[in-house]
């Protein structure tokens, strides 16, 4: 079977994918991981939508913030951009797993409620999660801290809220998109991150004992 789990940045969905990948005999390939390999096969000047994030993350630590406060929603669009061009990726690689009769989960940004229909002949299971709190700022800070590997780990605590304002814009957006696709959203702020795994888990038809 073909499990999904997709949402903004900075929500957890690696976090849960390893809770679930202890519990069963199960796969995890994040699609960040698929990205990078298509950034060493492809270049700017081919696919430039699939370098527009890298590019934002190469501005100077003023500018990001800037931006994001200023226009978050166009900071989305960046994110949608690059997701269509790894979505590429993804989708060949379900399709192998599928065709080898492997389960597998799938995380990360690229899975997207409105891509979800090229996958309509291949048996899956898909959720979405986000966080739409307004103490999600403390969240990201705490995660980055405890992960010496963390990219945000060492980030000013303004850029750390400027982000966080964007992963509420973007699960926002996730939300909506679930809606009008028929997807499920589960919203993590007023849950514990437990009940959340545990209830991604029932979403996908995974037992949680």
């Amino acid at each position: 079977m073909i499990f999904l789990l997709g949402g903004p940045p900075r929500v957890g969905k690696s976090i849960i994918s390893r809770e679930i990948q202890q519990k069963h005999t199960v796969s995890v390939v994040s699609t960040d991981t698929l990205g990078a390999v298509l950034e060493n096969v492809l270049s700017p000047e081919a696919t430039p939508d699939l370098f527009v994030f890298g590019k934002f993350h190469e501005m100077p630590m003023a500018e990001r913030v800037k931006l994001i406060m200023k226009d978050p929603a166009e900071l989305i669009s960046y994110v949608r951009k690059e997701s269509y061009v790894v979505w590429k990726a993804v989708e060949a690689f379900i399709r192998r797993e599928n065709d080898e009769g492997r389960d597998i989960l799938i995380e990360g940004v690229a899975i997207l409620p409105e891509l979800m229909g090229q996958l309509e002949d291949i048996p899956h299971r898909v959720v979405f999660i986000g966080n739409q709190g307004e103490n999600h700022k403390e969240n990201i800070k705490k995660s980055a801290e405890e992960n010496e590997y963390d990219w945000m780990r060492g980030v000013s605590n303004r850029y750390i809220g400027a982000f966080a304002v964007f992963v509420k814009r973007m699960s926002g957006y996730i939300e909506q998109e679930t809606m009008k696709y028929g997807f499920k959203y589960i919203e993590m702020d007023k849950e514990l991150f437990g009940d959340v795994t545990e209830e991604v888990m029932k979403s996908l038809g995974l037992s949680t004992s």
